[in-house]
């Protein structure tokens, strides 16, 4: 296990808190992943969010999200 840097002082002071239920393997895997990387679990999630980021496509969705698990829209009632 690497040895975690912390932040440095103040960098992290207008961060909001960010709360999920995932399975316990997905949070041990992610907790190895920042041990790994020597930073905290919200720096490494602030890099994650940075890096999809850079993957999302105009729609607003990750390029490699499947598009076709979207829900189709609902057809719009006329109005009379």
């Amino acid at each position: 296990m690497a040895t975690r840097r912390r932040r440095h002082r103040g960098t992290a002071m207008d961060n909001v808190q960010l709360n999920t239920l995932v399975p316990q393997e997905d949070k041990d895997f992610f907790f190895s992943v920042a041990d790994r990387m020597g930073v905290s679990t919200g720096e490494a999630m602030e890099r994650l969010i940075s890096h999809l980021r850079e993957e999302t496509a105009p729609d607003g969705l990750p390029t490699w999200f499947d598009r076709s698990e979207l829900p189709e829209a609902l057809p719009i009632a006329k109005a009379s």
